[in-house]
């Protein structure tokens, strides 16, 4: 579902700009997801009883290639689903020929250009899987474990010695010393000492070393620098240290000289247990307690992490990520939204070397052959056959496969036929945007930044969009990994493809974390069966041979207001949506949209124009009110298309059109309607007044059937103007008569309900009291008091009140403050008909 919320994202700004007129080509395409998808064969292997590691590498690879096969036909069933206008003449595979090609190209390019090295280096090691993984790869999670106090005896036999905290007892089996905070009173005499290590015959020295936080444990250290960052960086500033024997294996048990044999072959769990019985039945265990610290866990296997130093294939960073971060700064790159700026380039500055190898089976192979004669790597575009050093033909291939990544940073030129001068490429890069999940916004986007630059001499986006995450009822993160995202194709066969696009962009923020489940949907569903609904209605107003409305009514001041006054809020909300479109604020388009179909469009002019569509004020009028109907419903329909373009289509094909697609309709001028603030006030004014007068019927129980009279005393002669000149459309709508407007000074009628209102006092007459009436009045109540508790609900909701719209959060708290108030005055006239039962 994640996946879809972005294309849908993209889809809204594709085909606008289609219908603007641009070129446009959204190539799409799929990664080989390397280890992910090594990893969900691994676990169907599992669940039929084989274990993948036993697997030889060709059946391994058939295996995977069968998986990917069945999942590439369902994605593609998913994009073709959710009506996406990609370019499928032009699909792409990160590991298609060609994607292989550019790989290739690119890791000898960069290996002659000493951007890439062998080196060894401390990694994150998954165990389960046996792989080193990425940084970002690696999630963390508070977890409660206990703290052990060892101590270690004094070499020189003096009794005592220092007492070290730590969590892993399995690993002092490859402790090279033991280092205290040089500033430390405690510890001065102890430096230069040495220690024995605990369940060993072997001595290290006491170093003093800044990097020591005094203030944990008893402020002494364990250095075991093969399997912790922050002893690999203390080793290293003390270059007396001798690199230890790995103490683990690739599954994390325990093996190498310095492990003494009772503990061989143990895994880290079983390891620590018996270092902690051992300890314990040596004495050296002084006390233990709880302590709440930070696990690294890999994403994809939630195994354990073990820092390792391992001899892996690396990227240098640090002059590709400064490139990037002048063309964000210059503005050669803009990141929407720009909150996420500080966090980009904060990475950037804190940027490693990116470890690029994989001891996995699926992925590009490492483009480097070993000489057994010389040693030589054989670095290469062509597989190489003989060694160019010693003439050998013995060459052994890199065993290795490189991160899925190593492709996918490629794909905004790879994907347009990089390294070949294809004519895609000269057309269309740079590219224009890029959308997807912020999650990734190192994995792939900050490393496409950096490979477009080095390899192009360009940036290959002009705009990054940034959407949030989708979340489940519980507030957690809807992902492939945890099994709690729906597929999308079955949410596309329940709903419709239209519901599920505007689901994902209204009314939660495209660009914030937000819930997605059945609310969302329900909401657009009756949304897009206002829209539906709405073309019903406008069809039969369309006369036979009717031509397509190419161009706005023209109108006066003598027109009928209503008509002057759809016009401008169309013209409004045309200008809103087409800005927020190209301002990358999708949802902000989709709910000004929503609101003027929603309220303007259906609930008000429809209503108003009705007896003039039916002719009932006269042919001009009927001309009119049908020409501006079918303009403004014509040209919502183009507005609505980029979000929901199946049902637009359809609507837009039964209504007087010019061409063959509503996709390839020109876009509406945002200024081809007319505005008109003046009338668009006065008509808030009519409308205010309607639903005043509609509220007190309500609150005062006046049978539906009945029309008693009402009054409005207005607040100022402009308001009084505009209500005589509507007294008709007023009568009308709000189901009053007659309507007369009281002047200053002139006393209440008797027997009315009243109300204070903006635009002045309104009475409405009560209806004859019957005890059926109250009756009435009382379940009227309990209904508005279960709506009212539903919109506190909602507004108490913070969540609801942090990621919708202002527009939408506004439009809850006024109808949270009508319904209070129409409670109050039913309340009032029950009061008033209980005093009036009782008598004297």
């Amino acid at each position: 579902m994640g996946h879809m919320l972005g294309d849908t994202v993209m889809d809204v700004l594709v085909r606008h700009y289609r219908m603007v007129g641009r070129s446009t080509l959204w190539v799409p395409g799929l990664d080989h997801a390397g280890l992910a998808t090594q990893v969900e064969v691994r676990r169907r292997l599992a669940k039929q009883g084989i274990r993948f590691e036993e697997l030889p590498r060709e059946r391994a690879v058939q295996e995977i290639e069968a998986w990917r096969a069945e999942h590439a036909t369902r994605i593609e069933e998913q994009t073709r689903a959710g009506g996406f206008s990609v370019d499928w003449s032009r699909f792409r595979y990160t590991k298609d020929e060609r994607s292989a090609r550019a790989t290739r190209e690119v890791f000898v390019r960069m290996y002659g250009e000493g951007l890439i090295y062998r080196g060894e280096r401390m990694v994150n090691w998954d165990p389960r899987l046996r792989t080193a993984i990425s940084d970002l790869e690696v999630k963390h999670f508070e977890e409660t474990t206990e703290l052990l106090y060892v101590r270690y005896p004094w070499a020189d036999g003096t009794p005592g010695g220092l007492e070290v905290a730590t969590v892993r007892p399995e690993t002092i089996f490859g402790d090279v010393a033991v280092a205290v905070h040089p500033d430390d009173t405690r510890h001065h005499s102890a430096v230069g000492r040495t220690v024995r290590v605990p369940m060993t015959e072997r001595s290290v020295p006491v170093i003093a070393d800044a990097g020591i936080d005094p203030a944990f444990g008893a402020g002494a250290l364990k250095i075991t620098p093969r399997h912790d960052l922050v002893d690999y960086e203390i080793f290293q500033r003390h270059p007396e240290l001798s690199m230890p024997p790995d103490i683990f294996d690739d599954g994390a048990c325990l093996t190498g000289p310095w492990v003494p044999a009772p503990f061989q072959g143990l895994d880290v769990e079983a390891a620590r247990e018996r270092a902690t019985e051992e300890l314990e039945r040596s004495g050296l265990l002084l006390r233990r307690e709880p302590y709440r610290h930070t696990v690294a866990r890999s994403e994809r296997s939630d195994a354990a992490v073990e820092p390792r130093i391992s001899k892996q294939w690396f990227v240098r960073m640090r002059g590709l990520a400064d490139r990037v971060a002048a063309g964000v700064r210059a503005g050669e790159i803009r990141i929407h939204p720009e909150r996420w700026d500080a966090t980009f380039f904060r990475w950037l500055e804190e940027i490693q070397d990116w470890c690029i190898s994989r001891q996995i089976v699926w992925g590009h192979p490492i483009p480097v052959d070993r000489c057994r004669r010389c040693g030589q790597d054989v670095v290469a575009l062509e597989p190489p056959t003989r060694c160019p050093s010693c003439g050998s033909t013995e060459l052994d291939a890199d065993p290795d496969v490189l991160d899925t990544w190593f492709t996918s940073w490629l794909w905004p030129f790879a994907a347009l036929g990089w390294p070949e001068p294809t004519e895609d490429f000269s057309r269309y890069y740079p590219t224009n945007v890029l959308v997807t999940g912020r999650d990734i916004m190192f994995f792939w986007v900050a490393r496409m930044m950096m490979s477009g630059y080095h390899f192009t001499g360009q940036p290959p986006f002009a705009d990054v969009y940034f959407t949030g995450m989708l979340r489940d009822e519980s507030g957690r993160r809807m992902s492939k990994h945890l099994g709690n995202s729906p597929d999308p194709l079955d949410v596309i066969r329940a709903h419709g493809a239209d519901t599920v696009r505007f689901s994902l962009v209204f009314p939660n923020p495209t660009d914030e974390d937000g819930p997605f489940g059945p609310g969302p949907l329900e909401n657009a569903r009756n949304f897009l069966t206002k829209v539906w609904n709405l073309a019903r209605f406008t069809l039969p107003y369309v006369a036979p041979g009717t031509p397509p409305p190419s161009v706005a009514p023209v109108l006066d001041a003598t027109s009928a207001r209503e008509n002057r006054w759809i016009l401008s809020r169309y013209r409004r909300t045309a200008e809103e949506v087409t800005e927020a479109i190209r301002s990358f604020a999708p949802t902000r388009a989709a709910t000004a949209l929503h609101a003027f179909v929603r309220h303007d469009l259906a609930d008000r002019y429809v209503e108003i124009a009705k007896d003039a569509l039916l002719g009932r004020r006269g042919e001009p009028a009927q001309r009119d009110a049908r020409t501006t109907l079918l303009f403004v419903f014509e040209r919502t329909l183009k507005l609505l298309h980029p979000f929901v373009p199946h049902l637009t289509e359809e609507l837009w094909h039964a209504l007087p059109h010019d061409g063959d697609l509503l996709a390839l309709a020109p876009w509406p001028a945002t200024d081809e309607a007319p505005a008109d603030p003046e009338v668009e006030v006065e008509m808030e004014t009519i409308l205010e007044a309607i639903r005043w007068l509609r509220n007190l019927r309500a609150e005062e129980g006046v049978p539906a059937e009945s029309i008693p009279p009402a009054w409005i005393r207005p607040s100022g002669p402009e308001v009084a103007r505009v209500l005589r000149a509507e007294q008709g459309m007023i009568e009308r709508m709000a189901r009053v008569h007659p309507l007369d407007l009281l002047e200053e000074g002139k006393p209440q009628p008797p027997g009315v309900g009243s109300r204070v209102a903006p635009l002045g006092e309104c009475y409405v007459a009560r209806p004859t009291a019957v005890p059926s009436e109250t009756e009435s009045l009382a379940r009227e109540r309990e209904k508005l008091a279960q709506l009212l508790e539903k919109a506190r609900a909602r507004l108490s909701d913070e969540g609801f009140v942090r990621r919708a719209p202002p527009e939408v959060v506004r439009e809850a708290e006024t109808k949270a403050e009508e319904l209070t108030e129409r409670i109050r005055r039913i309340d009032e006239h029950l009061k008033a008909d209980a005093s009036s039962s009782a008598g004297p």
